[in-house]
């Protein structure tokens, strides 16, 4: 499921690069505050306190009630940043779970 959930993330946040009305915006910032709430409940079942900051952190930053100004740039780099860093994550834990399997 946590593979799912950051193909969908980092599949809105590209869709963010965009020239997209307003209001897909608003849609997508409520769809991002959700899905790194579950992240984050899943970092924190598996006591994983780094992953469990970047997903709250993650989640006041995208929250739509009290909007951050950063700007069009500024929005456009964090959306960039946020991909990369959740696409890191996902090769790194399949090779994480490449050498568990390895080793055992």
């Amino acid at each position: 499921m946590e593979k799912g959930v950051k193909i969908g993330i980092i599949a809105l946040l590209l869709l963010c690069l965009l020239s997209l009305p307003a209001d897909f915006y608003q849609l997508t910032r409520f769809i991002l505050v959700a899905l790194f709430s579950i992240m984050a409940y899943n970092a924190h079942t598996k006591a994983s306190v780094f992953e469990l900051g970047f997903y709250i952190a993650m989640v006041f930053l995208f929250q739509p009630f009290v909007e951050i100004p950063l700007g069009i740039m500024g929005w456009k780099i964090v959306h960039i940043g946020v991909a990369a860093i959740l696409a890191g994550s996902f090769f790194i834990g399949k090779k994480k779970q490449k050498e568990v399997s390895v080793n055992q």
